[in-house]
This record gives structure tokens, sequence and C-alpha cells, in this order.
């Protein structure tokens, strides 16, 4: 869906979301995209960059905006397109990512008709993207908190809500890292007076806290991701422990187990053997299986 906004003191805001290739092409021939840029805007998997053209004074951030999948109840990671000219910002975002263009009317809205350029409106955005990225990360460690509670050991629940989360995290991670890779970009490419892409004080500040805010985010992803693998650690140690357990008690039983047959054995056979005759010859049979099963027992116990 393709709208136009009228912002601040007449610049604008062009809302495109799940965009269409009519959309595209109109964006194309509206504002002269080039092929490159298009095809950013295309590629669903594009990885966070900033690119600046200096022959058509346009601008491309790529984003990534992590979301939550309600019906698989997980968090996944989107990338969000935001194209900038002189005087307008155009954010090209999938339906799923609608806080990006609500946080948008939000900010709009605050600023009314302030003096502002549309670089300085989309810096804040990001700073605001960051700022929900970690209120889900912490969402992410009471998940992760819920997980270390278990009795003696992790249910099969349990195991499959932590594998989804190091799942999870791995995609996490690596868009968050992405994210501060596309800040310093943005850095390089406005670093002094002489670059092609100028910046004001004020523009350099808010890179300047986005920047932090993203070194934050980053630093609070990485430490979750190690808690979530010191987790699987631990299930990993406590299922093996079990299985260890497991092995053991079938191995003690099957070595009891086969003490009654060899004697039995060893006694129906035909041919003499001793205290084979008598009344109670069936009792001295049951007796020297008493004792070996003990003898088995004492020395696995003295071994353990």
């Amino acid at each position: 869906m393709y709208q136009e906004h009228v912002v601040l003191n007449g610049q604008h805001w062009i809302d495109v979301t799940d965009p269409t290739d009519e959309d595209l092409q109109q964006l194309k021939t509206k504002f002269h995209l080039t092929n490159k840029f298009e095809s950013y805007v295309r590629d669903s998997r594009e990885r966070s960059r900033f690119e600046y053209n200096d022959q058509t004074k346009m601008a491309m951030l790529i984003w990534q905006v992590i979301v939550k999948d309600d019906q698989l109840n997980e968090y996944q990671v989107v990338p969000v397109s935001f194209i900038l000219t002189e005087e307008t910002l155009i954010s090209v975002v999938p339906e799923n990512t609608n806080i990006v263009n609500q946080t948008l009317h939000e900010l709009f809205a605050q600023m009314g008709t302030k003096p502002l350029s549309i670089l300085t409106v989309l810096l804040q955005l990001l700073w605001q993207l960051n700022d929900q990225y970690m209120d889900q990360i912490d969402e992410i460690n009471t998940l992760r908190e819920a997980l270390t509670k278990f009795h003696n050991n992790p249910s099969n629940r349990q195991i499959k809500g932590l594998s989804s989360l190091s799942n999870q995290l791995v995609h996490l991670t690596t868009a968050i890292d992405n994210n501060a890779m596309a800040i310093q970009q943005i850095k390089i490419n406005a670093n002094d007076a002489t670059d092609e892409l100028v910046l004001t004080d004020k523009e350099r500040n808010l890179i300047a806290d986005v920047e932090i805010e993203t070194k934050q985010s980053q630093q609070m992803t990485q430490d979750t991701a190690d808690l979530v693998d010191r987790l699987s650690n631990t299930y990993n140690n406590l299922l093996n422990n079990t299985l260890n357990d497991t092995m053991r008690f079938l191995t003690i039983w099957s070595l009891i187990l086969a003490v009654p047959p060899i004697i039995s054995g060893f006694y129906g056979m035909n041919m003499h053997l001793p205290l084979a005759k008598g009344n109670f010859a069936w009792f001295g049979t049951i007796i020297m299986t008493a004792i070996l099963i003990i003898i088995i027992v004492y020395l696995v116990k003295k071994r353990k």
C-alpha cells in the first residue's frame, strides 16, 4: 500500500507497507531509484547496510527490526528499508512490522512543524526501535529464567523451549551486529565536511546516541545468548548423567539376571556335578545363585 504524507514544514513521508510490484514501480518512476536500491528493497533477507548515492543525492538504510510471531510465539528478524532524499523519507516495510509506521506517525505528530531534517526523524526512529529491541530482549530473558526452574531433569517441553530460544538468539545476534555495522557506515560516509554526506552537529550527536543504544543492545543480546548457551550445557550435562545412571542400572540388572541361567544351566547338564544329588540340591543352587548375586552387587558398589 502506497501512501504519501506531508510532514514537518512541507516535507514528505512516503509510507509503503507490504509493497506490490506496482508500488515499487511507482517509487522507481517518481524518485528515480537505481536498480541497486530497488534490489535491496525487494530482498526480504537483505542484511543491514547504509549506502549513499552522490549522483542522485539519495541514501538508503536497511535496518533489522525484531517482531514477535504470535502464532509461533517466537521472535523474528525482518529487514525494513528507508530511502532518504533532501525533503523526503520513504519507508518500505512488510505488513508484520507495523510498529515502524506507528512509531513514525507518533514522531511526526510530536514534532509538528519543527524545523527538523528528515534524517533527524529517521535517527530518532532508530533510537526508539533500539529501545523496543532491549524490551524484547528482556522478555527473552524472562523466558530463559523460566527454563532454569525444573525438578531433577528438564522436561521435553523445556528442552524444546530452550532450543527455540537458542535459534532465535542466533538470528537476533546477527541482526544487531549488522545494525551496528550500518551505523558505522553512516559515520564513515559523513566523517567530515569533505565527505559526500553532510550532517549537522545535531545529526552527528543523534548518530552517536543511536550508536550507543545499538552497542548496548548488541551487548545485551550477546550476554543473553551466552546465558542460553550455558543453560543448554547444563541441560546436556543433566541428561547425560541421567542416561549414564540408566545405563548403569540396566547393566547391573543384566549381570544379576545372568546368574540364575548360568547356575541352572550347569545343573541341567546330564553329567555328575557337586551337590547335584540329594533332596536339598535345588536349595543348593539357590544359595549359590544368591551368593554370586551378592558378590556382584558388592563389587559394583565398591567400584562406585
